[in-house]
């Protein structure tokens, strides 16, 4: 006789939390592939074309931070290029590189901001061993940023320099935690990001396995994230919302199965209370559509939102 289809599967607990552990440090290993590091080549040297051009930070832990700068296209800046418009960085998402931005990177250019790319640690051409969500990738990002003032490729014009982060799903989560705690960030734009890295591995779990229990795939990634010397809680976006100063674009892909706008979206919007902030949804994207499609209702609002920090001053 069948199940009723109102009766869900009875959780799968394997005998041994090692294979879960073992699960879990797959998944924080990241994108750390040997093939990753020659990824995107041609994407690269189009971009050097224009002026782009590579340079790396390193870590106190030594880790090496791949990096990219994008410069604008000359003549598109504010007042008919005279002007300076606030910089971007780009933060990707996990098992990806930075140079599935690219794209962005020149549309960005075009309309006349300077752009910043780096592969997150164990992605890419950067170096480490453990993704950390959040916890070492914000810091990362404070320490590119850091470089490209000092380098120049950021421009302070009479005070602090001020850009604008943006970041998808893993990148996504990082730039709330980081802005939480860098007054340069003028504004920040996250797609499809985590509220939380425990809620974001059980709505994995809930779409790739959800036949697997809720606790037993947790204690894996407790194993696995003290292994790696951070606590789950400590990659929170959730929190990290609370204490930003600057505006927030929130992207919402309608579709998206991995990081569902129910779960993660609508805790960060209650997070956020009061403070500034702007919802978008794109209803027919999917997670990895809305950034490898281009969508001009999330175009729109992108420029839309740079312009406002811009008239903000």
């Amino acid at each position: 006789m069948s199940l009723s289809p109102e009766r869900p599967p009875e959780p799968l607990i394997p005998p041994t939390s090692k294979v879960s552990a073992a699960i879990a440090r797959a998944v924080l290993r990241g994108g750390n592939y040997p093939w990753l590091k020659h990824a995107g080549f041609l994407r690269r040297e189009q971009s050097r074309r224009r002026g782009g051009r590579r340079f790396v930070v390193r870590r106190p832990d030594g880790v090496r931070l791949d990096a990219w700068f994008s410069p604008r296209d000359s003549g598109t800046g504010l007042n008919g290029g005279t002007q300076t418009r606030v910089p971007v960085l780009i933060c990707h998402g996990i098992f990806e590189f930075k140079e599935r931005h690219f794209d962005r990177a020149v549309w960005l250019n075009e309309r006349g901001h300077d752009v910043i790319l780096f592969d997150h640690r164990t992605h890419g051409r950067s170096t480490g061993k453990q993704v950390t969500f959040g916890v070492q990738e914000r810091e990362d990002v404070r320490a590119v940023l850091d470089v490209a003032v000092t380098r120049g490729m950021i421009e302070v014009n009479g005070g602090a320099p001020r850009v604008v982060t943006l970041g998808f799903s893993l990148g996504g989560g990082t730039v709330l935690q980081h802005a939480a705690t860098d007054e340069r960030v003028a504004g920040v734009i996250a797609l499809a990001p985590f509220c939380d890295f425990r809620t974001a591995v059980d709505t994995f779990r809930q779409c790739f396995a959800p036949w697997l229990d809720y606790d037993w795939v947790q204690r894996g990634f407790d194993q696995a994230s003290a292994e790696a010397g951070f606590a789950m809680e400590q990659a929170s976006a959730l929190e990290a919302i609370k204490h930003i100063d600057a505006p927030v674009l929130l992207v919402e892909g309608g579709k998206d199965p991995f990081l569902p706008p129910r779960v993660h979206s609508e805790a960060l919007k209650a997070g956020r209370g009061d403070g500034d902030l702007t919802v978008v949804r794109v209803p027919d994207a999917h997670h990895v559509s809305l950034v490898r499609k281009r969508w001009p209702e999330l175009d729109e609002a992108i420029a839309a939102f740079l312009d406002g920090i811009e008239r903000a001053g």
